[in-house]
């Protein structure tokens, strides 16, 4: 008996903005697939529109904001399908991934079809020297959990790529020059849009520039000099004071502390010494 042949599912990356920027082979996928699940199918029908495509669509969510899956799989069961965001390729800040899932469950094969990025984009023309970058995403909202987000990666001497809105931007950079030392920094504005602007440069200049600006950011930055962030350091004091005040020996607490951080002995004895005047 002939096994059932199984639809498949095509992964299609789309332009970030000038509508040009798609291949031809996303076009071709996107013009004979039988449906096309979209974020949002005003703004597909646009670029759709200007390549003559007439495939059905369907939208990512339902009426209640949650992800269509249902809709997805019985479509599945029958047609080839495509997923297309409303700007770049599909993975990040979309709910790709649950629908890849499904479609693997049920083995179908899956299609990826590249496409434009606002991240490779930026980085291209960023200056930054590197094999590698780490990609961070949209930092949270919360100065602690973003401190500590940033924390962990930003001594490991790679170019830190973030994104971030119009609202955040300012307090953003703010944050990284107070916070962590960055002094120079790159900034993609709405990259590959009419309004596309590029900034290298230092980072109070670039407060200055972006004080108001409108779209969607790339920020890019590296850490230049090693210097602890003003909040580790107020964690290790904390440290250092309950030990005085407890009468731990300075010469055992700094070993410990450290052996444990990996930070040098000067520094916890200069930290002790400021202490130990303060209380003295």
């Amino acid at each position: 008996m002939q096994s059932k042949k199984l639809s498949k599912f095509y992964i299609v990356g789309s332009p970030i903005g000038n509508l040009e920027d798609i291949t031809k082979r996303a076009i071709d996928i996107l013009s004979t697939v039988d449906l096309i699940f979209t974020e949002d199918t005003r703004v597909s029908k646009k670029l759709l529109s200007k390549y003559n495509i007439s495939t059905k669509t369907a939208p990512i969510y339902n009426k209640a904001k949650k992800v269509n899956l249902g809709q997805f799989k019985y479509a599945l069961e029958k047609y080839d399908v495509a997923f297309l965001t409303d700007a770049g390729t599909p993975g990040i800040s979309d709910p790709v991934a649950q629908f890849v899932k499904i479609s693997s469950k049920e083995q179908h094969e899956i299609i990826p079809i590249p496409g434009a990025s606002s991240l490779t984009s930026a980085f291209s023309v960023s200056g930054f020297d590197s094999k590698n970058f780490i990609f961070l995403g949209f930092p949270p909202k919360s100065k602690i959990q973003f401190q500590k987000y940033i924390n962990e990666y930003i001594d490991l001497d790679l170019p830190i790529v973030l994104f971030e809105s119009p609202k955040r931007l300012i307090s953003t950079l703010r944050f990284l020059k107070d916070e962590f030392v960055i002094q120079n920094i790159f900034i993609g504005k709405e990259m590959t849009k009419l309004y596309e602007k590029i900034f290298m440069g230092n980072i109070d200049r670039a407060i200055e520039l972006f004080s108001n600006a409108k779209g969607e950011f790339v920020i890019i930055f590296k850490r230049e000099i090693h210097k602890l962030s003003k909040s580790t350091i107020n964690q290790y004091d904390k440290i250092l004071s309950k030990g005085y005040k407890e009468g731990i020996k300075g010469k055992e607490l700094i070993t410990l502390l450290s052996e444990l951080t990996g930070e040098n002995k000067k520094f916890f004895y200069n930290r002790w010494l400021e202490i130990k005047n303060k209380n003295g």
